[in-house]
């Protein structure tokens, strides 16, 4: 930054999109491209936040996928 102080307000992402509880990897990972986003927030049934779910999170599920590494 160049000296000016930065907000909230000017790096925050002004369009949100979550998942639900329950969402399936696949469907995560597919969210995730077309909105390219690495993280997002995951809703309980009423709209709260009680997660957030990452790429990283999702890493050992694909590499465990066809039953192990190397395989």
């Amino acid at each position: 930054m160049n000296g000016t102080p930065t907000v909230v307000n000017d790096v925050v992402a002004h369009r949100v999109v979550a998942l639900c509880t329950g969402t399936h990897s696949k469907e995560i990972v597919q969210t995730m491209s077309v909105w390219q986003v690495s993280a997002m927030p995951v809703l309980d049934d009423v709209g709260v936040v009680v997660g957030v779910v990452s790429e990283a999170d999702l890493l050992p599920k694909e590499e465990y996928r066809d039953g192990g590494i190397g395989r």
